[in-house]
């Protein structure tokens, strides 16, 4: 541990915030710094794609992660393996769309028999969320 200094008066606001009286001012600070993060993430829900210049409603939707790093919005999917970078909203979405769409082309729209069995179970899981016939 290494000591800094605190204003009186942010001392003052934190022991004010502390949830029980044992909680040091680094657990306050903690806490605060841990909400703060979580709250800047954001969860979007994806609920359609398009395929071939076709839109199509998700059976589920794709729950999309955003954080922003200095000015760009930053839109991601693990699961799915999306991810967009642009400096607007917009522009994630539209790329995270595109992407979606590459990853339909990789593995729904390719011959199954040349595709690793990994690939096949993703692009089971890509079909799923489709309902009606492409």
């Amino acid at each position: 541990m290494s000591s800094i200094k605190i204003a009186t008066g942010v001392k003052d606001l934190l022991s004010q915030m502390k949830e029980h009286p044992r909680e040091t001012y680094s657990d306050v600070i903690e806490r605060l710094v841990t909400d703060t993060h979580d709250r800047s993430l954001l969860h979007i829900p994806l609920f359609h794609v398009r395929i071939c210049d076709t839109i199509h409603s998700l059976d589920h939707p794709i729950e999309l992660s955003c954080e922003r790093d200095n000015e760009d919005f930053i839109l991601y999917n693990h699961e799915f393996h999306l991810l967009a970078t642009a400096p607007n909203l917009h522009e994630a979405l539209v790329e995270i769309t595109n992407e979606f769409e590459e990853n339909w082309k990789d593995y729904v729209e390719q011959d199954i028999h040349k595709l690793s069995s990994g690939a096949q179970m993703f692009r089971q899981k890509l079909m799923s969320l489709i309902p009606e016939e492409i």
